[in-house]
């Protein structure tokens, strides 16, 4: 099982997460989450969590980018 994260929480990596809403209903949908971030509430209300699909790293955080002083 994925590692689930609540509304509120901290993203503690940023990418592409799957909204599980509980119980069924509305299809699941993906969003993007950045680190340092809190994942939304969802108008669902309780029981909706997130997964992670597809972690990413900033552009200003990859070894391979500048930070723009050229």
């Amino acid at each position: 099982m994925a590692d689930q994260h609540k509304p509120g929480e901290t993203v503690k990596t940023s990418g592409i997460y799957k909204v599980v809403k509980e119980g069924g209903g509305a299809a699941e949908f993906e969003v993007t989450c950045v680190e340092g971030e809190h994942f939304p509430p969802t108008r669902s209300g309780k029981g909706a969590h997130y997964e992670l699909v597809h972690g990413a790293t900033h552009s200003h955080k990859h070894a391979e980018l500048g930070s723009g002083d050229q």
